[in-house]
């Protein structure tokens, strides 16, 4: 081969990556655009108040559970007990998952001692056979792990175990028994892995995923399946639409080796595959209630946000995800619209899996004080208020239908009426709360329709 026809192909190379980058600019420089173009022709629509679904009273008729008054623990009794014991919900070879909230300490996590009661009285089932799998994904990483933020950090308040100091001390707790924790990690790292998220120091973790992104066909590992040819979407103006793909997780109980596909149920690696395992995954969902700057309340419709992916979409860094917005983003880009975040989220509850029992534990609750606090206010003393109330059911709708015309109206908050008021109907909850209501076609807003045991 001559030198010159030796060159032709490293210029040929070279010219192949330049025209490759050439082409990636112009793909910015495309999204870049639409996305001006976007935010200019925006629909009013998109930010509009979502009209009312209207309710049949047969079908929508529903029933919650309250318990009051007491210390944590025994309002799960409570609770409990009214829905008929916890055999109601957990059969005796069941595998139970208990999602809490972990993303913050204090009022910002779910009660340490409503959910160790949960948990006891599960192994206390006559007969109990199963086993119980408690998770959350915080979005956060800590040495590889996904138990990070709350896991890790001690709290003030909402613990309310003698000696104990945050969700931690579950871990060594039940460590003899059928039970174990995972911290699931989002696919995807994010931008906003620097954001010190009010722990400047990154004792908790760093926001982000695991960069591995989505589990391919075939691909036998855990992390999260991104559907998307089963993809929410919402025109948003006249040139675009946001778009979020369904997300859910797969992840592998640490006491019994189980395999937990959020959506498809239970399997066990058996020569090199995963088959199918006869137990029932039984979901048992335990929130917190508070405050929220962009859906008004963040209790049981929007606590699924610690079950999606949320790397898949912008703010996540994954090529695949570019050209979608992850589901706390659903609605950006409309000034108040942040809210739509509730269709995706019931999108997931309809084709993905909805839990089969909702405990929403208010001890403590977070509001926006009249002086803004320093901290924010899933951890701030100033925001804390303490309810002493578990709300329990199926429906997501009606349990946060219930809290914010019963707990939460009298909250000092000075953002109430345009976050929390129920009869403002441009109330973020509102929106929230009717979007979620006609995406999922169900759940019930009307108060005289839930019967409160």
């Amino acid at each position: 081969m001559s030198e010159k026809e030796a060159k032709f192909p490293r210029r040929s190379l070279v010219g192949g990556l330049a025209a490759v980058g050439v082409l990636g600019a112009l793909v910015a420089l495309r999204r870049k655009v639409v996305n001006r173009l976007a935010n200019w022709t925006q629909k009013e629509s998109f930010a509009a108040t979502p009209p009312l679904v209207p309710h049949d009273a047969e079908t929508d008729a529903t029933k919650i559970f309250v318990a009051q008054g007491g210390e944590p623990a025994a309002n799960i009794d409570e609770v409990l007990k009214k829905l008929g014991g916890v055999e109601a919900v957990v059969g005796k070879r069941d595998l139970v998952i208990i999602k809490v909230s972990a993303q913050w300490w204090n009022q910002g996590m779910t009660n340490v001692a409503a959910v160790k009661r949960t948990i006891e009285h599960i192994l206390d089932r006559p007969g109990f056979e199963g086993e119980v799998v408690v998770f959350e994904n915080t979005h956060f990483i800590k040495d590889g792990s996904g138990l990070s933020r709350a896991w890790l950090a001690e709290s003030e308040r909402n613990v309310d175990v003698e000696g104990w100091k945050g969700l931690g001390d579950l871990m060594p707790h039940f460590e003899a028994k059928p039970v174990s924790f995972v911290g699931l990690i989002d696919g995807g790292e994010s931008m906003l892995a620097d954001d010190d998220w009010h722990d400047p120091e990154r004792r908790y973790g760093i926001y982000g995923g695991d960069g591995k992104g989505p589990i391919e066909p075939g691909e036998d590992r855990d992390g999260y399946f991104w559907d998307r040819d089963d993809v929410f979407a919402l025109e948003r103006s006249w040139f675009d639409e946001a778009r979020t793909p369904l997300t859910w997780p797969r992840f592998t109980s640490p006491h019994s080796g189980l395999v937990i596909d959020l959506r498809d149920g239970v399997f066990e690696r058996k020569d090199g595959k995963l088959a199918s395992v006869d137990r029932r995954l039984t979901w048992i969902n335990m929130t917190t209630c508070n405050e929220h700057g962009a859906t008004g309340l963040t209790a049981a419709c929007k606590s699924t946000m610690g079950v999606v992916d949320m790397s898949a979409g912008v703010m996540g860094t994954h090529p695949i995800a570019q050209d979608y917005r992850a589901v706390h983003y659903f609605g950006m880009g409309a000034p108040g619209a942040l809210w739509r975040m509730a269709g995706p989220l019931a999108h997931f509850a309809s084709e993905v899996r909805a839990p089969d029992l909702i405990l929403t534990v208010a001890e403590w609750v977070a509001f926006t004080p009249k002086q803004d606090a320093a901290e924010d206010i899933r951890h701030a003393e100033a925001a804390a208020m303490q309810k002493k109330t578990v709300v329990a059911g199926t429906d997501p709708v009606a349990i946060d239908t219930w809290i914010c015309r019963n707990l939460m109206k009298d909250v000092p908050s000075r953002h109430h009426r345009e976050r929390l008021d129920m009869d403002n109907e441009d109330a973020m909850v509102v929106k929230f709360l009717r979007y979620y209501r006609e995406v999922r076609g169900r759940g019930t807003l009307d108060e005289k329709l839930i019967d409160v045991a």
